[in-house]
């Protein structure tokens, strides 16, 4: 099925979000088992109640997966859109600490329609050729979906931190890529959404302990195997990225569910 690009505010107007609502957005860290452990999950479930959000978006399918299965999310929530890199609608390698945790990673996309059949499916494409137009798998989908709820659209991952600061925080002003989640905030805030919350991302800091963290398998690629998030050799500046998400949470400029102190209690 030909699905033609739509721009980043079509595909938003899609869901029926309005910049003032409160959106969840829900990131790749759910991928780390050791950071979510019971008595945290019991913690973030109950400030979702408490957020009582307008919409709720979820980084790739398959995290969705870990954030019901878990806990973090009750089994009657209802995920308004999903977006997820095209090449994973097409390849499925998955770059994921333990890629075997979603074998049925397909699956999972139905799973979502079925509890919400509203649910919009925004594949993306963030580097390389950006087409007009991709072809969409309509397999993925249940049979009565409505096909225009799938969407495709692009964006671009370069980003300097003063741009995106405003000031000099010591993180340099060369421009490097973004990872697509981070790539989203900036997407979110770009088209003036106010009241943005977040759970699942890395933003507690460059300084966060890496020694809970899990070392990734991804397939054994060089990459990623045996490494923990920070020393990950993509062209990525993870570190970077969290000092930034850090530095808008302390400023107001997102609000983070999830909290670093809450954290290293359960751990301990």
């Amino acid at each position: 099925m030909k699905i033609i690009k739509s721009s980043k505010e079509d595909l938003f107007k899609s869901v029926g979000i309005n910049q003032s609502d409160t959106i969840l957005y829900l990131g790749g860290r759910i991928d780390d088992d050791n950071l979510y452990p019971s008595e945290y999950i019991k913690y973030l479930n109950s400030k979702i109640k408490k957020l009582n959000p307008s919409k709720i978006i979820c980084h790739n399918h398959f995290y969705a997966k870990k954030y019901y299965q878990k806990g973090v999310l009750d089994i009657d929530d209802k995920i308004d859109m999903v977006v997820v890199q095209y090449d994973y609608m097409t390849q499925g390698n998955l770059q994921t600490i333990h890629p075997s945790d979603y074998s049925d990673y397909r699956e999972w996309m139905k799973i979502l329609i079925n509890k919400n059949p509203k649910m919009v499916c925004g594949m993306y494409i963030s580097e390389g050729q950006k087409p007009d137009s991709v072809i969409a798998d309509t397999k993925w989908f249940t049979e009565d979906y409505e096909k225009n709820k799938i969407k495709y659209f692009s964006f671009d991952r370069g980003y300097s931190p003063k741009d995106l600061t405003g000031e000099d925080l010591g993180l340099g002003t060369n421009t490097r890529n973004a990872s697509d989640g981070f790539g989203m905030i900036i997407n979110l805030l770009n088209l003036g959404f106010s009241d943005l919350n977040i759970l699942g991302f890395t933003a507690f800091g460059s300084d966060e302990d890496m020694s809970y963290h899990t070392a990734y398998e991804c397939r054994g690629d060089p990459r990623f195997k045996g490494k923990k998030l920070f020393d990950l050799e993509t062209s990525e500046d993870l570190p970077t990225e969290s000092n930034i998400l850090k530095y808008w949470i302390n400023t107001g400029k997102i609000k983070n569910i999830e909290d670093h102190k809450t954290l290293m209690s359960y751990l301990k």
